[in-house]
């Protein structure tokens, strides 16, 4: 993740409380540490960042209590 992007994680996790109270399971849309939008979905989303600020970085992320944890394998070295 970028600085730029760990920015705007840092934004998400500041205002959680307040995105669970009114937003729980729509999907926040955070451009250079301010929050621009929500959104019923992912794709709608993606699709209102592009064409507001163009192919560049920018956060999205569902807004939830709880992290998802996911595993990445890098394989088995002998």
């Amino acid at each position: 993740m970028t600085a730029l992007l760990e920015k705007d994680y840092t934004v998400y996790l500041e205002h959680l409380d307040e995105f669970l109270q009114h937003h729980r399971g729509d999907f926040v849309l955070i451009k250079n540490r301010k929050v621009v939008d929500f959104f019923p979905s992912y794709e709608k989303a993606l699709k209102y960042g592009l064409k507001r600020f163009g192919n560049v970085p920018f956060f999205i992320k569902v807004i939830q209590q709880e992290e998802e944890v996911h595993f990445f394998h890098q394989g088995i070295r002998s």
